[in-house]
């Protein structure tokens, strides 16, 4: 669920590269330092890949990850889990590594989630039956596995800018349940505003150390406005530039001239990293995040009646160029699809 820089880090090693001029003296580039590399992998491929590699996690041992906490069973019976459907069978394990996205349950027959979770680095859209849903627990070991008849993404969705970064799923049968839509949550109507404050993101995403859980965690965190998101991820977007510059600098034997002019013009051009169509939230700390695993889950609030509604969809967030632990990074808020802008393209769908 990270967005990357490399085709802007690209163009600041160009500039770097162009005849010296003078550079501003505030804000330069002496005071940054210089890390490790960093690299990016498709979110699916990604997440099979890091389970491969660890044992789950139970809820006690995990209670204290990223300030998450076990869900009781039935707390969110929307939650569902999206299984590669090449798993080798139903066992536990097949089960745990075979998990890389969310999504939630808004009706019968339909999972809505994020359409980065479907679309592979080559852009085509996930066959149905390469999918398997998990609904009606929250241990991955449980609950009961759908096929797919349908996998539909938004026609605008742009996996560069991940802007509208959402898809519905549609069941090869309804859940039949006698009473009613079996967990199914509302979503926030078109155009409605999204509340800020507190607010609550599930998931059985990545943790602290790239360890995942086995049973379902939920988070309680803050719906900030976007400015928030986009000053933080300015503010890091200018020290992973420099941080780069510097690196490729000194390997190249670049001037700190044009390397200063490179940094100033990078840094003084740069637009919001969110569009209108995002929501920003976490906790400034970091400590409260989702991450790699939880794309494609909801982020909820509480309505005036107790009842919950999904404004969100857990869709990408950014960590510092060379970290060593993708998510729940100081001031690096993740970012959330904004449900209530297509409301209306959700129940067209649903309508036939």
């Amino acid at each position: 669920m990270n967005r990357h820089s490399g085709v802007i880090l690209a163009a600041a090693l160009a500039a770097a590269l162009a005849p010296a001029a003078r550079a501003q003296e505030s804000g330069g580039l002496s005071h940054i330092a210089v890390p490790a590399g960093s690299g990016q992998v498709a979110v699916r491929a990604h997440v099979l890949a890091a389970k491969q590699r660890v044992t789950p996690i139970d809820g006690a041992a995990a209670s204290r990850i990223f300030g998450g906490r076990p869900a009781q069973e039935g707390a969110w019976p929307a939650q569902v889990s999206l299984h590669s459907a090449n798993m080798p069978d139903q066992s536990a394990e097949s089960l745990f590594q075979s998990q890389f996205c969310g999504g939630t349950l808004i009706a019968r027959q339909w999972v809505l989630t994020a359409a980065h979770c479907v679309v592979g680095e080559d852009g085509r859209v996930s066959e149905p039956g390469s999918i398997l849903v998990r609904t009606s627990s929250v241990a991955l070991d449980r609950g009961d596995l759908r096929p797919l008849a349908q996998v539909i993404v938004h026609e605008r969705y742009n996996p560069t800018l991940i802007d509208n970064d959402i898809a519905l799923l549609q069941l090869a049968a309804p859940i039949q349940d006698a009473s009613g839509p079996v967990g199914a949550i509302p979503v926030l109507p078109q155009g409605a505003a999204v509340p800020q404050g507190a607010a609550v993101v599930v998931g059985w995403g990545m943790m602290e150390e790239e360890k995942f859980p086995a049973t379902l965690m939920e988070t309680d965190i803050d719906i900030v406005p976007n400015t928030t998101c986009n000053k933080g991820m300015a503010e890091q977007t200018k020290r992973d530039f420099g941080s780069f510059l510097l690196g490729m600098g000194a390997t190249n034997r670049i001037p700190q001239e044009n390397l200063e002019q490179a940094f100033q013009i990078l840094t003084s051009n740069m637009g919001d990293a969110l569009t209108d169509n995002m929501i920003c939230a976490g906790v400034a700390s970091g400590s409260k995040t989702s991450c790699s695993g939880d794309s494609g889950g909801p982020l909820m609030v509480r309505q005036g009646d107790g009842s919950w509604v999904q404004v969100g969809i857990v869709s990408w967030g950014r960590e510092p160029l060379g970290a060593t632990q993708r998510c729940g990074h100081k001031d690096l808020y993740s970012v959330y699809t904004r449900v209530s802008n297509y409301f209306d393209w959700i129940a067209a769908h649903l309508r036939g």
